[in-house]
């Protein structure tokens, strides 16, 4: 799952590669950056060793020489490469036990220069970690001049051999193993710093990446939380010219679908019109006909074409209206109805042109939270119209739905800037599985017996989008049968629409 989602993500895919390029790059460098310090480390422990070594043939051959500790590196490095020989025979022979316990061999042939001591031969080595304690050892093969390696009591050891005229020598050896340990440690602290730097490069480049695709991510969050209805073009605020193009392709998209839309609803709506004068012109004189003297086999005839006819009237009124809200008049209306109103007003015009229908059905009709006695205060900015079309619309459907002698009881709540509408029915209700389906155009559950255009929750729906109002459907009577519907519209208003004048 996850990489089925990272293979469908840009900035997963772009971010995989870069951490991807990116540690294997520090990888590789890290690799590089350790092996050459531990060249470098290895070289330093060389010639560190080699000075101490000098150090100790300085000492030894100021035995002899005094003035050899206060020659400079050089001078005595030219000294003890020179055939000269060291002070007198009688003279080494006095200090030739001082100078055998000190490491140095014995003497050869005065103009004889020793380049290695042969395989086979016993040699004086002094360790470093014995604080020069000097041990024998016997040559499996011979040990040059300089530095090399060579085997003590089982360990390898690297060692420092310096010649001394006429074939005396200096021997200095360290263990390879606490050699190999200082080289490691200050190797891993040259590599540790680009180690530590990998997370935050890392971290950087995401933060880079997703500051970069952040207007993307904007503009989906924008068409996300529109309505079905608002095809506006996305805005090219921040957008990356890497990413301009999408977003110029969607903004012509949303054009075309904008103007097809116009078209249907343009096309709907003259439909509906060119209909309605006809359909009304025929009501008018079904009533005619209706009046006149007519047999007892005629008039369910007539009755029946003037129900039809006004079915017809309100299907087509409905349609004309639902057709006039997907155009998009919000900005229109509100304009239109930016004089204040009165709820009172607003009632009486929803409910008078049903008032024969509840009166044919007995239906209890009752309107709550209207005071006649307390003086009301306008309804500003909120459209009129809306409200109007969505309160006459649940009436409506309320009244339809309730059977004979039921009861439908409107609400109307108004307070802390809000204005709630709920209408509440005995009437079958809506099962929970299809409340949302319901506000589909022309859907209608089956089995309801009931005619219907199937566009009042629609029109209810695309007036709230209008004025950002929600909808809720419930049940009246949660556990009776039938449940009854209760369907609420929350309004926000503005703050100047809740004071009184």
């Amino acid at each position: 799952m996850f990489l089925s989602t990272l293979r469908r993500s840009l900035l997963g895919r772009t971010l995989a590669a870069v951490v991807t390029v990116s540690t294997l790059l520090m990888m590789l460098t890290a690799a590089a950056l350790f092996w050459w310090a531990r060249e470098d480390a290895l070289a330093m422990q060389d010639a560190h060793l080699a000075d101490m070594t000098a150090a100790l043939a300085r000492a030894d051959v100021a035995a002899l020489v005094p003035r050899a500790l206060t020659m400079d590196p050089q001078q005595f490095a030219e000294r003890i490469e020179s055939d000269e020989p060291l002070p007198s025979r009688h003279h080494r022979m006095m200090m030739r036990g001082m100078m055998n316990r000190m490491g140095m061999h014995r003497e050869t042939t005065p103009n004889e220069r020793r380049t290695a001591i042969p395989a086979g031969e016993s040699v004086l080595v002094r360790l470093i970690t014995r604080q020069g304690q000097a041990v024998s050892t016997t040559l499996e093969h011979a040990l040059p001049a300089g530095l090399s390696t060579l085997t003590i009591n089982g360990e390898p050891h690297r060692v420092c051999l310096v010649f001394l005229p006429n074939g005396r020598y200096t021997a200095l050896a360290e263990p390879m193993a606490m050699r190999e340990a200082t080289v490691l440690e200050q190797a891993k602290t040259a590599v540790m710093p680009l180690l530590v730097l990998l997370p935050l490069l890392l971290f950087a480049i995401s933060a880079v990446l997703w500051r970069a695709l952040r207007p993307l991510n904007r503009a989906a969050a924008d068409v996300k939380g529109r309505s079905a209805t608002d095809l506006a073009p996305l805005s090219y605020e921040g957008v990356p010219l890497e990413i301009a193009p999408f977003v110029e392709a969607v903004n012509d998209l949303l054009a075309r679908v904008q103007a097809a839309r116009t078209r249907e609803i343009r096309f709907t709506a003259d439909a509906a019109h060119e209909l309605r004068s006809p359909l009304t012109s025929l009501t008018i004189e079904a009533e005619h006909l209706k009046r006149l003297k007519l047999s007892d086999e005629a008039r369910p005839i007539v009755e029946n074409l003037e129900s039809g006819l006004a079915r017809s009237v309100h299907q087509v009124s409905q349609l004309l209206l639902f057709a006039r809200a997907q155009a998009g008049e919000s900005a229109a209306v509100l304009a239109r109805d930016a004089k204040p109103w009165y709820l009172s007003e607003l009632v009486g015009e929803v409910v008078e042109p049903i008032l024969p229908a509840i009166a044919e059905k007995s239906i209890g009709f009752e309107v709550e939270g209207l005071d006649a006695d307390t003086p009301e205060a306008p309804v500003k900015g909120v459209s009129r119209a809306a409200i109007q079309a969505m309160m006459r619309n649940l009436v409506e459907n309320a009244v339809h739905y309730t059977p004979a002698r039921g009861a439908v009881t409107v609400r109307i709540d108004r307070s802390a800037g809000k204005l709630s509408i709920v209408v509440s029915d005995t009437g079958p209700g809506i099962p929970e599985s299809e409340r949302e389906r319901v506000f589909d155009p022309f859907y209608r559950i089956a089995g309801s017996g009931l005619p219907g255009t199937g566009l009042g929750l629609a029109i209810v729906r695309t007036y709230a989008e209008m004025v950002g109002a929600r909808i809720d459907l419930a049940d009246a009577r949660p556990g009776e049968v039938p449940p009854g519907l209760k369907a609420s519209v929350l309004v926000e208003l503005p703050r100047e629409s809740t004071e009184t004048p």
